[in-house]
């Protein structure tokens, strides 16, 4: 599981920045540098700016970088939301950033008419071109500050608007709530602040922001909860948001301990889990192998058949698409799926061949690697579940075969030094026979240890829900089911 969507999602919160590289001017800079802390550790820093550049247009940003420990390996994050409009408020052009472990994905949005744009994406050595219409009610970045300067100093208590993410090319529903006005206590000193609570409308469930904020909504503190772990982004100065992170292991704190040890045979076999989450109304997936039933409020039943997948006429065409994760119809991917399939003569054979395919493909078993692409997979042929599961989606969608990416928990019998445990996990479905069927090329294969949290298109951001989840969900029981 990754940490990419995070430094994605407080740009509604604060999104105002010029770049370094951007058109000089004169005017002055406003700045305001965050810490980032986890659980009280620091892991990051943040920078917002804006400035008026040319013929009074506003460059507006959010910058994040964060170091998070997985295993004892160092994994480093970088995020860059870019909005450019013009005085009156009209869009002129967007751009996104993001760079994990060395690799770099760029989206470059160029004003070609009214409210549409040529899009370009950058990544893995590879270039493609699309067109994105942006509806007359969404709002950039310097839009969207108005409107929350317009509420802060209003009669409403609550204002919707509807808001751009240029890491993401979509609109999302931003509902903000205004609180009580009192004096906050920051890194350095005290000051008078407004409290406001921000519910963020993902595709995959809600995400709830709280924060404190001056007269021109600029947050001077922001908090919400991830995956059981508070956190934090505080203003302070240069010098302090830069300062030396400390280290902390993410992937340790979402392992969660089974009630008993499941043998091979089990795992074979379908079971049924009873689990409890706290504090979320955000459910478990219902995939083809896994249907879920809400016993009480927070209490769900799951059962997982690893051998039957029940039939589902729906396939959206994003799961056939290519993607700028889930690069299908590059070249090398369309090569490496021939090979992959083999002589596969039914798309439950190709898949199964695939499945191997990657698993001997990627012979870097590594943590390192942030957040890669299909394409950047199948270059450096390294990578986690993560890795093997997008490459293997692509690797399908390349081959016809409609695919997505599940997110959720795995069971293993040994993680570190943890025995009998349900670690965060990714793998493949793939729609073979009407069904959505599971396919895991980084572990022996698909079974019933695997519990979907999400399922998405292989954009990191879509993974929100499963995120939403870990940390806070717990396995009660396991009891294997009768054939």
């Amino acid at each position: 599981m990754r940490l990419t969507w995070l430094v994605l999602c407080f740009g509604l919160l604060n999104s105002v920045t010029a770049l370094a590289d951007s058109p000089k001017s004169e005017a002055a800079k406003e700045q305001t540098w965050r810490a980032v802390l986890f659980d009280g550790r620091k892991v990051g820093w943040s920078l917002t700016e804006r400035q008026i550049v040319a013929d009074g247009a506003i460059r507006s940003a959010e910058i994040m970088e964060l170091e998070i420990q997985r295993e004892s390996v160092s994994v480093s994050m970088y995020s860059l939301e870019e909005t450019v409009e013009s005085a009156s408020g009209e869009p002129i052009s967007f751009r996104a950033e993001i760079r994990t472990a060395g690799q770099l994905l760029r989206y470059v949005g160029k004003l070609t008419a009214p409210r549409e744009f040529e899009v370009t994406l950058d990544g893995a050595g590879a270039s493609r071109t699309q067109s994105l219409k942006l509806p007359a009610h969404a709002l950039f970045f310097e839009g969207q500050r108005k409107a929350l300067i317009a509420g802060i100093r209003g009669t409403h208590k609550l204002i919707t608007i509807d808001a751009f993410v240029p890491s993401q090319m979509s609109v999302v529903s931003l509902e903000t709530n205004f609180l009580t006005r009192r004096r906050v206590e920051l890194m350095s000193d005290e000051a008078e602040l407004t409290e406001v609570e921000q519910m963020v409308r993902y595709p995959d469930g809600p995400m709830k922001v709280s924060a404190f904020v001056d007269d021109n909504f600029d947050a001077k503190r922001i908090r919400m909860d991830l995956a059981g772990m508070q956190v934090e982004l505080l203003a302070c100065d240069e010098a302090c948001a830069h300062a030396p992170n400390q280290a902390l292991d993410f992937l340790d704190r979402l392992v969660i301990d089974a009630p008993k040890a499941l043998s091979r045979a089990d795992l074979d076999h379908p079971l049924k889990l009873r689990v409890t989450i706290a504090g979320t109304d955000i459910a478990p997936a219902s995939t083809g192998h896994q249907q879920v039933t809400l016993i009480e409020p927070g209490v769900f039943e799951l059962s997982i058949d690893p051998r039957k997948a029940k039939a589902d006429t729906e396939v959206l065409d994003l799961y056939r698409e290519p993607s700028a994760w889930v690069q299908s119809d590059s070249v090398m991917l369309q090569d490496l799926a021939k090979r992959a399939i083999g002589t596969g003569k039914t798309d439950m054979a190709r898949m199964q061949n695939a499945e191997d395919f990657v698993r001997e493909y990627i012979f870097g078993k590594t943590l390192s690697v942030g957040y890669a692409s299909a394409l950047e997979v199948a270059t450096t042929r390294q990578g986690d579940c993560t890795e093997h599961a997008l490459l293997l989606t692509a690797i399908a969608r390349a081959s016809g075969i409609p695919s997505r990416v599940a997110t959720g928990l795995a069971y293993v019998p040994r993680f570190g030094d943890r025995e009998q445990v349900f670690v965060p996990h990714a793998w493949t479905e793939a729609y073979v026979d009407g069904r959505w069927q599971g396919f895991d090329a980084a572990l022996s294969g698909f079974d019933a240890g695997h519990i979907a949290l999400a399922v998405g298109d292989g954009d990191p951001v879509r993974y929100f829900a499963g995120v939403a989840l870990l940390g806070r969900l717990r396995v009660d029981s396991i009891e294997r089911l009768l054939p």
